[in-house]
């Protein structure tokens, strides 16, 4: 546990927090909230002890395991993936070296050497220890957890400097989970993640039973993990013991209430106040006028106050210039780089007015795909057709990063700008929050939302008709993911985002993409119907049969999926999965009596190294060494195949 007491923090003249109490009870799931730039990651570091404050206390229960994952985890790192998350176990890991030591150590050394007893000690004691911290399971588990965040097992063996940001960040994330911590603080823990290493994580934290605490603009995620939301504005922590989506909705309620709790003062003030007016120069009636003035000031000390809305993005894609029914076309594409396709035998039309997803794990071609489709790419093979009346605008994934750092906010757009627009750029700006001297900032000191927002000013200096955007609601706060979502669903032209924020997809897409194995694959229903589909898929897959081949991921549906209609194979299923649960069951009672057998034998060795007369014949101990090393070993790989059944 952790208990914040009457905390207060201040940056220069401006004070972040005051007066601030928290506590962070064991099994806490909090979603912590609030504008960018009101202090969430500064209160985290707090709870953390890595900043202090001003005033106040911040008290941590004895044994209790924080762990933290930054914004940015993508620290370098001199090893292979497994070793990164392995490094949560450092300790176990040095002490397993430390006996490997000692074992050569022993089988060279005489039976009357003076540090013999100390070196058989010193050895039953390591191998006590890491019997205690189950050694046996330690790789299995890592492995696991990193193949839940999406590292293929040949990758968990590659150095980690070969990977990256976002993935070295996903390393860290394994490494952090490890640990086991009793408290786990989040900060944006899914900007890096795909579909699937996102849904795996949630499913991790839903088992979690310490206490959490996350920062996220993913409304999905948050509603998933956290029962309870801690809204940070105004240096004030207002506690909301509900769910993301209800906060969002209570909010507002409690905003209404006080507005009208203060309608009513004003009100009761004004009618204190004519009388007072009326009759405070009246000598008969002074007395009474003297009363309702101090009425009127208790009054106004009941006044609540009430948290100025929050500035929002307010802007709309401009009218689409006239288009023809098609705008782009693929005709049995493949692209690749090297010997190696990205994806082959691509067949996708964009037409007027689609709102189309690309979806796939990280790595699988969706942005190869999207600028393939603007036109950026050339095919290997196959033809892209375009259209004389399509206008394309293209918004790269790292759009806000290639910014010029020596323009100004405003240069930033000058670039771009005909003559037209040149005398509205500073009102389009003013949309995009950045008024009076902002204008005049350098891109160089501009944080990723600030950034961001001048990105997407960009592309609306130019009217287009096709909307090509690579992760647009990266760095932005939740306010302005919900106006960029107003502002694609109200606009008529054709869309095609690259994205992993289901939210977006759920209310843009009318069809999905998904690129996956070398294929591109096109779902006419929504963002819901595709997870209901590519769910029953994966399940599916994981009920197959060893030897036998999962249903193929290249099979899309050719009209929506009805959940009445997915009735009947979901009953075909659960007769599979229960057929797959028995084999395995079968499977995992074998292992356990080989792993058994193989311990108990390990025991029988363990006692013989540790007698010092086996010593006496070097190539004995050597022999009974590399045997105590085999069965460690065949242990650790049945122990693995436990962790997948």
């Amino acid at each position: 546990m952790i208990q914040l007491q009457n905390i207060r923090y201040s940056i220069g003249q401006r004070t972040l927090f005051e007066d601030l109490d928290w506590v962070i009870a064991p099994g806490s799931r909090c979603a912590l909230v609030g504008p960018n730039g009101t202090g969430k990651t500064t209160l985290i570091k707090v709870a953390l002890g890595e900043i202090t404050p001003e005033r106040g206390a911040r008290v941590l229960a004895r044994g209790s395991r924080v762990g933290y994952l930054p914004q940015e985890a993508a620290e370098r790192f001199d090893g292979t993936v497994l070793a990164r998350a392995l490094e949560a176990h450092r300790h176990v890991r040095a002490m397993r070296q430390e006996l490997d030591t000692l074992h050569q150590a022993l089988t060279g050394i005489a039976p009357d050497d003076p540090e013999l007893a100390a070196m058989l000690e010193r050895a039953g004691a390591l191998q006590h220890h890491l019997d205690l911290h189950d050694e046996h399971a330690l790789e299995p588990e890592a492995r696991r957890v990193l193949s839940g965040l999406g590292f293929a097992r040949v990758d968990q063996d590659r150095p980690l400097a070969e990977f990256s940001g976002g993935w070295r960040m996903r390393a860290a994330l394994a490494a952090l989970l490890l640990t086991d911590p009793t408290l786990l603080f989040l900060d944006e823990p899914t900007n890096h993640l795909d579909l699937p290493a996102m849904e795996w994580l949630e499913d991790y934290l839903e088992d979690f039973r310490g206490g959490l605490v996350v920062v996220s603009h993913d409304r999905v995620f948050l509603d998933r993990v956290a029962t309870e939301v801690r809204e940070l504005e105004n240096g004030r922590l207002a506690a909301y013991p509900m769910t993301f989506t209800r906060y969002l909705e209570e909010k507002e309620v409690r905003r209404d209430q006080m507005e009208a709790q203060n309608a009513q003062l004003e009100q009761k003030i004004a009618q204190l106040s004519r009388f007072v007016e009326r009759f405070g120069a009246k000598n008969t009636r002074a007395s009474q006028a003297q009363s309702k003035r101090k009425q009127i000031e208790r009054l106004k000390s009941q006044r609540v106050v009430i948290p100025r809305r929050a500035k929002g993005i307010r802007f709309q894609f401009p009218e689409p210039p006239h288009a023809g029914r098609s705008l782009v076309r693929l005709k049995e594409v493949s692209f690749g780089y090297a010997a190696r396709d990205v994806f082959a035998r691509a067949a996708v039309e964009i037409g007027r007015g689609d709102k189309v997803a690309i979806v796939g794990a990280n790595g699988a071609g969706k942005t190869t795909l999207l600028r393939v489709l603007g036109g950026q790419l050339a095919p290997r093979t196959g033809e892209r057709e375009g259209f004389s009346l399509t206008r394309a605008a293209y918004f790269a994934q790292h759009a806000a990063e290639t910014l010029d750092p020596g323009l100004t906010v405003l240069g930033a757009l000058e670039a771009v700008a005909n003559a037209d627009w040149r005398p509205r750029l500073r009102s389009l700006l003013g949309s995009f929050l950045f008024s009076g001297d902002d204008v005049f900032k350098l891109c160089r000191v501009l944080s990723g939302g600030e950034r961001q927002r001048v990105a997407l000013a960009r592309i609306l200096l130019e009217p287009a008709n096709l909307l090509l955007l690579d992760e647009p609601t990266h760095h932005l706060d939740l306010a302005g993911k919900e106006v960029l979502e107003d502002a694609l669903d109200q606009y008529p032209g054709a869309v095609v985002v690259v994205t992993h924020d289901r939210s977006l997809m759920a209310r843009l897409a009318t069809r999905v993409l998904e690129v996956s194995d070398g294929r591109v694959v096109l779902y006419p229903g929504g963002y819901d119907d595709y997870e209901s589909t590519r769910l029953s898929r994966v399940a599916e897959a994981d009920v197959a049969p060893p030897g036998q081949a999962p249903p193929p991921a290249a099979k899309a549906p050719t009209a929506r999926v009805s959940r009445d209609r997915d009735a009947p194979v979901a009953g075909d299923g659960g007769r599979r999965e229960r057929a797959e649960r028995q084999r395995r069951e079968r499977e995992q009672s074998r292992i356990e009596k080989d792993i058994e057998a193989r311990e108990a034998r390990c025991a029988v060795l363990e006692q013989r190294l540790a007698d010092p007369e086996v010593y006496h014949d070097g190539a004995r101990a050597r022999e009974l060494v590399g045997e105590y090393e085999r069965l460690r070993a065949e242990l650790e790989s049945l122990w693995q195949r436990i962790g997948e059944l």
